[in-house]
């Protein structure tokens, strides 16, 4: 219940600051004082009618440490609401005509960067607070594939203290040379061996739940003739199906590498 509190105080806080740094910002940091008493008066008004909108729209559910896209999604509709109040305010005649319309269009703008960059910038600081540490711990590994199950691992393994991935190699040319949430893809997966010898890691991570088996048997030739340790991720089958997370490593096994591809047949 106090961290409802807090944030809700936050974010009555954040319309206040938007409403006055709005005219500041209108009249080139010099308010006057018919000005000032404008501000005033209309400040009774817009703060308590746009946060009760920020509360019709459900924002003080969520917890900020787990801020995601739709979080912040809701937040750019329920700002979007809160900015008409009061164009309808002056409508109606309670707030003064004297308001200028640049500080509606200035508002809105100011209100969602303090309102979304405090939910950011806090759990950006939680993570780091939290996992921070962890990414300078635990075993150096590479990870073999750079798409979505690879940056999933990546996600997962930062709070582990068992892993530190150390970069991806990636058969996509177009990945070749890219950064993965900061990780790079540093080749394709045929020069794991100069790789390894630049990196020292002694464990590869084979991140290709789609792959079919002539590639895992390529991808583990590669990893044999680099003297690594080969780990994998579970099934495609069964990440979709919920029984095991992406983290779940576990050494390769030969089941991973028999056995054939499915056969399309064609009706015709």
């Amino acid at each position: 219940m106090l961290r409802v509190f807090l944030v809700f105080l936050h974010d009555v806080s954040a319309a206040a600051a938007a409403w006055v740094i709005a005219h500041w910002l209108r009249f080139n940091m010099e308010i006057t004082p018919y000005y000032m008493q404008v501000i005033g008066e209309t400040l009774l008004w817009v703060v308590p009618v746009q946060t009760l909108v920020f509360w019709s729209f459900g924002l003080y559910q969520g917890i900020w440490r787990y801020a995601s896209l739709q979080d912040l999604k809701r937040l750019l509709v329920a700002v979007g609401v809160a900015s008409l109040m009061a164009p309808l305010l002056i409508a109606i005649g309670i707030l003064p005509l004297a308001v200028p319309r640049s500080v509606l269009l200035l508002d809105p703008i100011l209100l969602l960067l303090i309102m979304s960059g405090s939910r950011v910038a806090y759990r950006v600081w939680k993570e780091h607070d939290v996992y921070g540490a962890l990414r300078y711990q635990g075993q150096p590994v590479l990870v073999l594939g750079a798409g979505d199950t690879a940056l999933t691992l990546l996600r997962e393994l930062e709070r582990s203290p068992a892993w530190r991935v150390v970069g991806f190699l990636d058969d996509d040319p177009k990945m070749v040379g890219r950064l993965l949430n900061g990780v790079r893809v540093y080749a394709r997966i045929q020069a794991l061996p100069q790789v390894v010898a630049k990196t020292g890691v002694k464990h590869v991570v084979m991140a290709m739940p789609a792959a079919n088996h002539e590639q895992r048997r390529a991808a583990l030739e590669v990893c044999t003739a680099a003297d690594v340790k080969v780990l994998t991720v579970p099934s495609y089958d069964d990440l979709v199906s919920g029984r095991v997370t992406v983290s779940s490593l576990r050494a390769i096994e030969l089941d991973d590498l028999l056995g054939r591809d499915p056969i399309v047949l064609d009706d015709a």
